[in-house]
């Protein structure tokens, strides 16, 4: 059963909700009281463990909210960096037990489509090894929808959806933007801010959104979004890259 505190609904004047990004390079914390967010970031891929708990205890203690004051965690819930996507994953799951309250996995995918303000958006986002996570997703009413769920896939085969208004962005147009450039399959503007990565401020704004339609989930139940089962090249695929 999901705990009591996901029945107050976004527009709870109290309401405080912590967010939680750690899919890229980019560890970024969010915390909202009453509306007000304020976001914590650090980069480097190496020293997410190391920062998180430290950067939410900052965040909290600066903000005089203790942990059981919190109503609801949101974490980015992936595609993106193995480690990184459990590290998120693994906090929210492990302070959101200690204190019975819920959590909201959200697509590290869904958060960039966020960030452009955009209601149709194709995004695409460097997933190493020559491919890229991709997925995409349209707004409607305010909420979110995966018109085609995230997948990996080499960067020219990244899917555009049926319609119009389709708009891209991500940091795999930047990494491959030779192959984007000279594919005739791909046709759709690419946002100027095409380098955006998913942060703690745009998991926010989604999680809020889904703790008011009732979507949260026990901390037990959260689970990142994997879509890779390889994780890492062999020395003779590094090496033939080169």
């Amino acid at each position: 059963m999901v705990p009591e505190a996901s029945k107050k609904g976004f527009n709870t004047p109290s309401l405080v909700v912590l967010a939680i990004e750690t899919s890229t390079e980019v560890c970024s914390i969010g915390l909202s009281v009453c509306g007000n967010i304020t976001v914590a970031e650090k980069t480097g891929n190496q020293s997410h463990s190391e920062h998180v708990l430290p950067m939410i205890d900052k965040l909290l203690v600066s903000k005089n909210i203790g942990l059981g004051e919190i109503d609801v965690i949101g974490f980015g819930a992936g595609p993106g960096s193995f480690t990184g996507v459990r590290l998120a994953c693994g906090v929210a799951q492990g302070l959101a037990f200690g204190v019975n309250i819920p959590v909201v996995p959200v697509s590290s995918l869904e958060a960039m489509a966020q960030h452009t303000k955009m209601d149709k958006v194709v995004v695409c986002q460097d997933a190493r090894m020559n491919q890229v996570y991709a997925a995409a997703f349209e707004r409607k009413g305010g909420a979110w929808r995966a018109t085609i769920d995230p997948y990996v896939c080499d960067p020219q085969d990244v899917i555009i959806p049926a319609g119009d208004g389709w708009v891209a962005c991500g940091s795999g147009f930047v990494s491959y933007q030779e192959i984007f450039a000279t594919s005739t399959n791909f046709s759709i503007p690419i946002l100027d801010h095409a380098y955006i990565r998913p942060r703690a401020r745009e998991i926010m704004h989604i999680t809020c959104r889904e703790f008011a339609d009732g979507n949260a989930v026990c901390a037990e139940d959260a689970i990142p979004v994997y879509v890779r089962d390889k994780v890492a090249l062999t020395l003779n695929e590094q090496l033939s890259n080169r």
